[in-house]
């Protein structure tokens, strides 16, 4: 197969649209820089990504203090599906149990702040984004990746990953 004609006439092509921007939160110093790309043309503007950049902020936040243990499941009904809940659920007792025998992990991890550092969105469809918030807790840089779905009228989690 000859590629040639398709890698020299991507000149024409225009670049979908992205957006920058920053939050500012009470858990930082210094605001938070995010980054939203799109892989169709007509996906959110800049107003809806900024605000889609708060809110998976604030879930990355919650979600990781729930599998830490310092806050409930319950904080998390109305943002994520019920799969998504019982996941959660699963790994905050797997890393309890973890954290029994490994004291100095605990001493990582459970104490500190959740501190963001920068969040990536991708709007995969006119109903899906996929968000990578990027957190630090003391010295450990963690990675919270988050797929939301638009489910009736509002964004819902159905993905949520802490590693």
């Amino acid at each position: 197969m000859d590629y040639d004609d398709y890698f020299h006439n991507t000149n024409s092509r225009t670049p979908l649209p992205g957006y920058d921007g920053y939050i500012v939160l009470e858990s930082s110093d210094r605001p938070i820089r995010y980054h939203f790309h799109s892989t169709f043309i007509g996906g959110l503007n800049a107003q809806e990504c900024h605000t889609m950049a708060m809110a998976s902020c604030r879930l990355a936040c919650t979600a990781t203090d729930v599998i830490r243990g310092k806050l409930g499941l319950s904080h998390l009904n109305r943002a994520m599906t019920k799969p998504c809940l019982d996941r959660l659920q699963t790994m905050q007792y797997l890393l309890d149990a973890h954290m029994l025998t490994h004291p100095e992990l605990k001493a990582k991890l459970c104490y500190l702040p959740v501190v963001p550092t920068f969040i990536d969105g991708t709007n995969i469809s006119k109903d899906t984004l996929e968000m990578a918030v990027f957190v630090m807790i003391g010295k450990e840089d963690i990675r919270v990746n988050l797929k939301l779905r638009f489910i009736g009228s509002r964004w819902m989690c159905v993905y949520a990953d802490l590693g």
